[in-house]
């Protein structure tokens, strides 16, 4: 119940964390540590919101995280290691971008008729 009563201030302050933390891993450079990624995050969301205030709700943050709507894709460039990429590059292109969306046009599927559509044929 405590939750459900603050789940727009919730929502709103965890898409900034997302936004900012998001932010923080494009950002990232070889050698950094994570902590360092968590510090970056903490002054954008600060940034943000004015400089008043820091992000407080970890907690939320944990359990929300791997939802569809707060997953972090990363968009930064693809990540080599001896010639094996550590990122899927599908994940940062864009799903249009892709040669099979252009070599393949997809059909549509003719929809089946609507009951009122049914009714005003008969």
């Amino acid at each position: 119940m405590a939750l459900s009563s603050r789940w727009k201030i919730l929502n709103k302050e965890l898409g900034k964390w997302r936004a900012a933390l998001g932010k923080a891993m494009d950002n990232y450079r070889s050698g950094e540590n994570r902590t360092n990624e968590m510090i970056q995050a903490q002054m954008w969301f600060g940034a943000t919101g004015g400089g008043k205030k820091s992000f407080n709700h970890h907690e939320c943050w944990e359990v929300v995280k791997y939802c569809k709507l707060f997953i972090i894709i990363p968009t930064g460039p693809e990540v080599v290691l001896n010639e094996t990429p550590l990122r899927d590059s599908m994940t940062s292109d864009s799903l249009l971008d892709s040669p099979m969306s252009q070599d393949s046009p997809i059909e549509k599927e003719t929809r089946p008729i609507g009951r009122k559509a049914r009714r005003r044929r008969k």
